[in-house]
Protein backbone atom coordinates (compact mmCIF):
# COMPACT_ATOMS: atom_id res chain seq x y z
CA UNK A 1 0.00 0.00 0.00
CA UNK A 2 1.70 3.23 -0.86
CA UNK A 3 2.22 5.86 1.72
CA UNK A 4 0.47 8.72 1.52
CA UNK A 5 1.92 11.93 0.25
CA UNK A 6 2.76 14.92 2.85
CA UNK A 7 0.87 18.00 2.30
CA UNK A 8 2.90 20.97 2.08
CA UNK A 9 1.98 24.61 1.56
CA UNK A 10 4.07 27.37 0.71
CA UNK A 11 3.55 31.05 1.54
CA UNK A 12 6.54 33.16 0.20
CA UNK A 13 6.20 36.94 -1.47
CA UNK A 14 9.01 36.44 -3.54
CA UNK A 15 7.62 34.75 -6.86
CA UNK A 16 11.18 33.71 -8.12
CA UNK A 17 11.74 31.87 -4.96
CA UNK A 18 8.41 30.83 -4.19
CA UNK A 19 8.06 29.32 -8.00
CA UNK A 20 12.00 27.48 -7.34
CA UNK A 21 11.61 25.74 -4.40
CA UNK A 22 7.42 24.57 -5.58
CA UNK A 23 9.62 22.93 -8.31
CA UNK A 24 12.64 21.89 -5.79
CA UNK A 25 9.63 19.72 -3.61
CA UNK A 26 7.50 18.04 -6.28
CA UNK A 27 10.17 16.55 -7.85
CA UNK A 28 10.01 14.59 -4.35
CA UNK A 29 7.19 11.85 -4.98
CA UNK A 30 6.81 11.79 -1.42
CA UNK A 31 5.51 15.54 -1.48
CA UNK A 32 1.96 17.31 -2.35
CA UNK A 33 2.03 20.79 -2.70
CA UNK A 34 -1.01 22.00 -2.14
CA UNK A 35 -0.38 25.71 -3.11
CA UNK A 36 2.55 28.45 -3.24
CA UNK A 37 1.19 31.60 -2.24
CA UNK A 38 2.86 35.32 -1.51
CA UNK A 39 0.98 36.71 1.91
CA UNK A 40 -1.30 35.88 4.59
CA UNK A 41 -4.53 36.28 3.36
CA UNK A 42 -3.82 33.97 0.28
CA UNK A 43 -2.64 31.09 2.77
CA UNK A 44 -6.05 31.42 4.61
CA UNK A 45 -7.94 31.34 1.54
CA UNK A 46 -5.29 27.80 0.44
CA UNK A 47 -6.04 26.08 3.32
CA UNK A 48 -9.65 26.77 3.16
CA UNK A 49 -10.18 25.48 -0.92
CA UNK A 50 -7.02 22.41 -0.76
CA UNK A 51 -7.20 21.63 2.89
CA UNK A 52 -4.89 21.85 5.76
CA UNK A 53 -1.56 20.98 4.77
CA UNK A 54 0.50 18.95 7.26
CA UNK A 55 3.91 21.08 6.54
CA UNK A 56 3.77 24.86 6.03
CA UNK A 57 7.33 26.36 4.38
CA UNK A 58 6.97 29.72 5.94
CA UNK A 59 8.89 33.41 5.23
CA UNK A 60 8.76 35.76 7.43
CA UNK A 61 9.29 38.99 6.21
CA UNK A 62 5.99 39.60 3.97
CA UNK A 63 3.70 42.62 3.69
CA UNK A 64 0.65 42.58 5.44
CA UNK A 65 0.84 39.51 8.46
CA UNK A 66 4.74 38.28 9.10
CA UNK A 67 5.53 34.94 9.03
CA UNK A 68 5.87 34.89 12.43
CA UNK A 69 2.21 36.51 13.18
CA UNK A 70 0.84 33.86 10.68
CA UNK A 71 2.79 31.00 12.67
CA UNK A 72 1.05 32.31 16.04
CA UNK A 73 -2.53 32.87 14.32
CA UNK A 74 -2.00 29.22 12.53
CA UNK A 75 -0.72 27.22 16.16
CA UNK A 76 -3.80 28.67 17.84
CA UNK A 77 -6.38 27.45 14.61
CA UNK A 78 -4.80 24.68 13.43
CA UNK A 79 -2.33 23.30 16.07
CA UNK A 80 -1.59 20.05 14.17
CA UNK A 81 -0.20 22.09 11.36
CA UNK A 82 3.69 22.18 11.66
CA UNK A 83 5.44 25.22 10.99
CA UNK A 84 8.63 25.60 9.36
CA UNK A 85 10.33 28.91 8.73
CA UNK A 86 12.35 29.29 5.67
CA UNK A 87 14.32 33.04 5.85
CA UNK A 88 16.88 34.56 4.68
CA UNK A 89 17.59 35.84 7.81
CA UNK A 90 19.42 34.25 11.09
CA UNK A 91 19.47 36.64 13.44
CA UNK A 92 18.84 35.15 16.86
CA UNK A 93 15.52 37.63 17.74
CA UNK A 94 13.96 36.11 14.63
CA UNK A 95 14.75 32.55 15.15
CA UNK A 96 13.75 33.04 18.43
CA UNK A 97 10.44 34.59 17.72
CA UNK A 98 9.66 31.86 15.10
CA UNK A 99 9.85 29.12 17.48
CA UNK A 100 8.30 30.81 20.40
CA UNK A 101 5.50 31.41 18.08
CA UNK A 102 5.11 27.61 17.18
CA UNK A 103 7.24 26.99 14.40
CA UNK A 104 9.18 23.34 14.58
CA UNK A 105 12.36 24.10 12.58
CA UNK A 106 13.73 27.38 10.91
CA UNK A 107 16.03 27.21 8.00
CA UNK A 108 17.84 29.16 6.13
CA UNK A 109 17.22 30.19 2.16
CA UNK A 110 20.45 29.39 1.20
CA UNK A 111 19.59 25.12 1.82
CA UNK A 112 20.65 22.86 -0.23
CA UNK A 113 17.52 21.73 -2.24
CA UNK A 114 17.94 18.21 -0.81
CA UNK A 115 17.93 19.06 2.68
CA UNK A 116 14.65 21.24 2.11
CA UNK A 117 12.70 18.18 0.76
CA UNK A 118 14.50 15.89 3.55
CA UNK A 119 13.99 18.55 6.95
CA UNK A 120 9.93 18.81 5.22
CA UNK A 121 9.71 14.64 5.40
CA UNK A 122 11.61 14.64 9.39
CA UNK A 123 9.23 17.84 10.25
CA UNK A 124 6.30 15.50 9.16
CA UNK A 125 7.37 12.95 11.03
CA UNK A 126 7.08 15.28 14.50
CA UNK A 127 10.84 15.76 14.47
CA UNK A 128 12.37 19.57 15.51
CA UNK A 129 14.33 21.19 12.43
CA UNK A 130 16.71 23.41 12.48
CA UNK A 131 19.77 24.49 10.04
CA UNK A 132 23.45 23.58 11.72
CA UNK A 133 24.42 27.23 12.22
CA UNK A 134 21.32 27.74 14.07
CA UNK A 135 20.86 25.05 15.91
CA UNK A 136 23.71 25.50 17.61
CA UNK A 137 23.00 28.63 18.25
CA UNK A 138 19.66 27.92 19.89
CA UNK A 139 21.28 25.47 21.67
CA UNK A 140 23.79 27.93 23.17
CA UNK A 141 20.49 30.00 24.01
CA UNK A 142 18.59 27.41 26.07
CA UNK A 143 21.56 26.68 27.99
CA UNK A 144 21.80 30.53 28.97
CA UNK A 145 18.40 30.60 29.88
CA UNK A 146 18.60 27.58 31.39
CA UNK A 147 21.44 28.48 33.44
CA UNK A 148 20.34 32.17 34.14
CA UNK A 149 16.41 30.45 35.72
CA UNK A 150 19.29 28.26 37.71
CA UNK A 151 21.18 31.07 39.26
CA UNK A 152 17.59 33.15 39.98
CA UNK A 153 16.33 30.20 41.80
CA UNK A 154 19.63 30.29 44.03
CA UNK A 155 19.46 33.79 44.53
CA UNK A 156 15.76 33.35 45.28
CA UNK A 157 17.45 31.15 48.27
CA UNK A 158 18.89 34.20 49.69
CA UNK A 159 18.19 35.72 53.06
CA UNK A 160 17.60 39.71 52.52
CA UNK A 161 20.87 40.44 54.68
CA UNK A 162 22.68 38.01 51.86
CA UNK A 163 21.26 40.14 48.65
CA UNK A 164 22.47 42.74 50.46
CA UNK A 165 25.37 41.65 51.13
CA UNK A 166 26.09 40.38 47.63
CA UNK A 167 25.32 43.64 46.19
CA UNK A 168 28.31 44.84 47.97
CA UNK A 169 30.86 42.41 46.79
CA UNK A 170 29.87 42.67 43.67
CA UNK A 171 30.76 46.55 43.64
CA UNK A 172 34.37 45.10 44.99
CA UNK A 173 33.90 46.79 48.67
CA UNK A 174 36.00 44.06 50.88
CA UNK A 175 34.15 42.07 54.11
CA UNK A 176 35.75 45.06 56.57
CA UNK A 177 34.14 47.37 54.39
CA UNK A 178 31.15 45.83 54.27
CA UNK A 179 30.62 45.48 57.66
CA UNK A 180 31.19 49.07 58.62
CA UNK A 181 28.87 49.57 56.29
CA UNK A 182 26.75 47.56 57.38
CA UNK A 183 27.65 48.10 60.96
CA UNK A 184 28.29 44.49 61.64
CA UNK A 185 31.52 42.75 62.77
CA UNK A 186 33.87 41.41 59.86
CA UNK A 187 33.46 38.12 61.00
CA UNK A 188 29.73 38.54 60.43
CA UNK A 189 30.18 39.13 56.80
CA UNK A 190 32.25 36.43 56.60
CA UNK A 191 29.97 34.24 57.86
CA UNK A 192 27.08 35.55 55.60
CA UNK A 193 29.69 35.26 52.42
CA UNK A 194 30.49 32.01 52.77
CA UNK A 195 26.77 31.38 53.26
CA UNK A 196 26.07 32.81 50.00
CA UNK A 197 28.73 31.50 48.41
CA UNK A 198 27.16 27.96 49.87
CA UNK A 199 23.81 28.39 48.05
CA UNK A 200 24.99 29.67 44.19
CA UNK A 201 27.90 26.89 44.28
CA UNK A 202 31.07 29.33 44.04
CA UNK A 203 33.96 29.36 45.01
CA UNK A 204 35.30 32.74 45.30
CA UNK A 205 34.01 36.70 45.27
CA UNK A 206 34.74 36.96 41.61
CA UNK A 207 31.91 34.25 40.77
CA UNK A 208 29.55 35.26 43.37
CA UNK A 209 29.86 39.17 42.05
CA UNK A 210 29.33 37.74 38.02
CA UNK A 211 26.09 35.88 38.97
CA UNK A 212 25.17 39.17 40.65
CA UNK A 213 25.85 41.26 37.84
CA UNK A 214 24.43 38.58 35.22
CA UNK A 215 20.94 39.04 36.94
CA UNK A 216 21.20 42.62 37.54
CA UNK A 217 21.29 42.25 41.16
CA UNK A 218 24.29 44.21 41.44
CA UNK A 219 23.95 48.18 40.99
CA UNK A 220 24.19 51.26 43.31
CA UNK A 221 25.77 50.45 46.10
CA UNK A 222 22.75 50.24 49.36
CA UNK A 223 22.17 53.38 51.64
Amino acid sequence: MARERIKVLIVDDHPVFRDGLRQCLEARKELQILAAVGNGEEMWKAIRMHGRPQIVLMDIEMPGNNGIELTTALAAKHPEVRVVMLSAFSDTERVFSALKAGAVGYLLKNTAPDEIRAAVERAAAGEPMLSGEIAGRVLHEFEREREDQRFREQLADLTSREEEILKLVATGESNKEIGNRLFISEQTVKNHVASIFRKLHVNDRTKAALIAVKLGLAGEKPR
